[in-house]
C-alpha cells in the first residue's frame, strides 16, 4: 500500500505546482503564434490578419483550447495579495470570453454562425489591462527580498511589461480602426510580453525563494501589502515580519497549510 507523502513532500508538490501553472501560462502563451503560423490553416481560403480570426478555421479547437487553458491557469493561481488575485481572477474570466465571443470573420473567409466581434475586443482589452495592471501594481511587492543590485531591474522590467501589456491593445485597436494589416504580429507581442512576464517572476522567485518559504510556513511578504524593504540578499525569514501560510492569500484556495 501506497504511504500518503508527508508535509514536506506535500509543501514542494505545491510549489512544483505553482511552477507548473506560470510555466503553462508563458509557454501557451509563447507558443500560440507560433502553432498557428505554422500549422494552419491548410483549406483554400486566405490566412487570417489576426490571431483572433483563426477561430473561423479548422484550427478553431487549438485557439479556444489554448485561451481557456490559459484562463483557467490564471484563475486558479493565487499569490500573495488578494488585490493580485483579483485581477488575475478578471484576467482569466476575460480570457475565456475571448475565447469563446469570436471576433468578426476575416475578409475572404466563409461566414460564420455567429460573431461578437464587439464583446471580443472589450474582454481582450479587459484581459491585456488587468495583467498589465498586476505587472505595475502587484509584481514589485516581492522585489525587496531580491539582493540590492537586481532590484530595481526587476523594477523597470515589471512597469515596462505592464505598459506593453495596457499599450499594445490599443494599438491593435488604432491599426484595426485604420484598417491597417497584419495585426498578427502586435497580437502575437502582447501574447509574448504576457509570457514574459511569467517567465520573469518564476526567475524573481527562484531567486528569493519567497514561494517556497511561504508555501513551507516559514517567511514572507506581509499579508495584505507589498514588501518594502528587507536586507539585500536576506532570506525571507530575515525580514521580521514574516508570513504564515495560514495567513497567506497564497494558502486561501489550497488550505493545505492550515492543516497538519
Amino acid at each position: 500500500m501506497n504511504n500518503p507523502p508527508n508535509g514536506d513532500t506535500l509543501r514542494t508538490y505545491i510549489a512544483k505546482t505553482y511552477f507548473s501553472l506560470r510555466f503553462g501560462m508563458a509557454a501557451i502563451a509563447v507558443l500560440l503564434p507560433v502553432f498557428l503560423l505554422i500549422f494552419g490553416p491548410g483549406d483554400d481560403f486566405p490566412k487570417p490578419d489576426s490571431i483572433s480570426g483563426y477561430y473561423h478555421t479548422p484550427l478553431r479547437d487549438g485557439f479556444v483550447g489554448a485561451l481557456v487553458t490559459m484562463g483557467t491557469f490564471l484563475v486558479l493561481y493565487k499569490i500573495f495579495s488578494r488585490r493580485e488575485n483579483w485581477l488575475l481572477n478578471i484576467a482569466g474570466t476575460s480570457a475565456i470570453l475571448v475565447a469563446v465571443l469570436p471576433c468578426a470573420v476575416p475578409d475572404g473567409r466563409p461566414p460564420a454562425a455567429y460573431a461578437f466581434p464587439h464583446l471580443h475586443a472589450i474582454f481582450a482589452i479587459i484581459t491585456f489591462v488587468s495583467i498589465g495592471l498586476v505587472a505595475i501594481l502587484c509584481a514589485t511587492g516581492t522585489v525587496g527580498l531580491l539582493p540590492a543590485g537586481k532590484q530595481n531591474i526587476f523594477r523597470i522590467i515589471y512597469r515596462t511589461i505592464g505598459v506593453l501589456m495596457i499599450v499594445l491593445p490599443g494599438v491593435v485597436f488604432v491599426f484595426d480602426m485604420a484598417g491597417w494589416v497584419n495585426l498578427f504580429w502586435v497580437e502575437a507581442a502582447g501574447l509574448w510580453v504576457f509570457g514574459a512576464y511569467w517567465f520573469v517572476k518564476t526567475f524573481e522567485f527562484s531567486i528569493t525563494g519567497v514561494e517556497q518559504q511561504v508555501i513551507m510556513g516559514t517567511g514572507g511578504p506581509a499579508p495584505g501589502g507589498p514588501v518594502t524593504g528587507g536586507p539585500a540578499g536576506g532570506a525571507v525569514g530575515d525580514l521580521g515580519a514574516g508570513c504564515p501560510l495560514a495567513a497567506c492569500p497564497l494558502a486561501d484556495r489550497q488550505g493545505e497549510g492550515t492543516k497538519r
